[in-house]
């Protein structure tokens, strides 16, 4: 009989589902995104531990967000070390069917010759870690990112018999696609973050059995906003990191637009990146310097303060060079949050949140007249108020970290329950031993 860990005493035990979460690091400053999600969860008593390669030391956590330290299972990022090498060799001596079968797996998804080198890491870490996440009762494995953390978690699966699902974000699927049919193809299933995506992964798995989805992430909706700052100077925000696929070249070029039209405003960008000497370098050239401001990084949870003086979000992205591009930037989301309106662009996953007219501004990407003409609507319109109470409403009703936690809890649970039987199908009398 397979041996299989959804009847393990462990799961038993705790008669519901155990998830071990994949992410590269724990806390990560640009991925606020998962902190919050993990932590939520967490917190509406979903059982799980989290694997990640470092954990980052913050000091700007919540305590919900510390005690997820509590569920901190280490990778180890380089897995040649002799204790996982050790437990490499044990899992291939009882299991060889499934460990030949892992093999297969990761030639099967055809990688990029470049990528090659990260899958068989991805191998000998999944290969270092199967025995004690089956001892621990692990009966779901989700990914977080279609890269390496759903390479693991691929191979873990195969190893262990136990289903694995992932979620999707914008890079894993435009950008770093080595062996993306395939990691789609062999997940349970797959949240796709907006509708966007998931439509985008429907496209790849054509003769699939529907296995996608789109559980929105969030945050904690506010029960009021403070009221909007002094109305001169009109201060227009934009948060990110200093790369391509933000934009912000083109908002320089729109302020600059502004500026000749004889208008008043300042403009705050927050971020770093390696596009951070060049957008300065344009703020002196474009003469707007004193209208422009551009610093550095501020903590995530440090920027509430920011968003509440200021008047409306800039985040005029765009689809890179290289096919980079964003989902749906959490800024959008922490900015409506706060009352203000949004203005962005038309692509991906943002007019699932930015509604033209209601609660922002959506123009063409990289088309700098349209952006200053939001831009100058913004500074002129008279009811501002009633767009920064849409905005605030927009979270309340569509992305309220609680309710959607929920939801995402309810479709891991299921998933962890129902998709087994559609897993690995190559069995080993054996079990593991640690």
């Amino acid at each position: 009989m397979e041996h299989t860990n959804r009847h393990s005493p462990g799961a038993e035990k705790l008669g519901k589902p155990l998830v071990f979460f994949i992410v590269n690091r724990l806390f990560e400053w640009s991925q606020n995104f998962i902190t919050r999600e993990l932590s939520e969860l967490n917190e509406l008593g979903l059982e799980m531990l989290i694997g990640a390669r470092q954990i980052i030391d913050r000091p700007d956590l919540s305590e919900a967000e510390k005690r997820l330290r509590e569920k901190y299972f280490p990778i180890a990022d380089n897995p040649f070390n002799f204790r996982y090498l050790k437990n490499h060799l044990a899992l291939a001596f009882r299991r060889p069917r499934r460990y030949l079968q892992a093999w297969k797996t990761l030639f099967s998804l055809r990688h990029e010759l470049k990528k090659f080198p990260r899958a068989v890491v991805c191998l000998f870490r999944a290969a270092g870690i199967a025995a004690e996440i089956e001892r621990r009762g692990v009966t779901l494995i989700h990914a977080h990112f279609l890269t390496a953390p759903a390479e693991t978690a691929l191979y873990l699966s195969v190893f262990t018999g136990i289903p694995f699902s992932a979620t999707a974000y914008a890079m894993d699927l435009y950008v770093d696609t080595s062996g993306l049919k395939g990691k789609l193809a062999r997940a349970a299933a797959v949240n796709g973050t907006t509708l966007y995506n998931e439509r985008f992964m429907d496209s790849l798995l054509t003769g699939h059995p529907k296995k996608t989805t789109t559980r929105y992430y969030g945050l904690p909706p506010s029960k009021t906003i403070q009221p909007a700052p002094p109305a001169a100077p009109f201060t227009f925000l934009a948060v990110g990191r200093m790369v391509e696929k933000k934009g912000f070249e083109y908002l320089l070029l729109a302020c600059h637009i502004l500026k000749k039209r004889g208008l008043q405003f300042r403009c705050e960008i927050i971020g770093t990146g390696p596009l951070g000497a060049k957008l300065r370098n344009m703020v002196a050239e474009l003469g707007l310097t004193n209208e422009v401001n551009i610093q550095g990084m501020v903590l995530p949870n440090h920027l509430d303060e920011r968003y509440r003086n200021s008047h409306v979000l800039v985040a005029p992205c765009v689809v890179a060079s290289n096919g980079d591009i964003d989902g749906l930037p959490n800024v959008i989301l922490e900015a409506m949050n706060n009352g203000l309106p949004v203005i962005s662009t038309d692509i991906s996953g943002i007019p699932e949140a930015v509604v033209n007219g209601y609660n922002g501004w959506l123009v063409p990407q990289k088309n700098v007249q349209a952006l200053a003409h939001a831009m100058e609507q913004a500074i002129h319109l008279k009811n501002l108020e009633a767009m920064r109470q849409a905005a605030r409403q927009t979270i309340s009703e569509k992305f309220d970290i609680a309710k959607n936690a929920q939801k995402i809890k309810d479709w891991l649970e299921q998933v962890a329950r129902h998709a087994g039987d559609a897993k690995v199908q190559v069995v080993e009398k054996e079990p593991m031993r640690v």
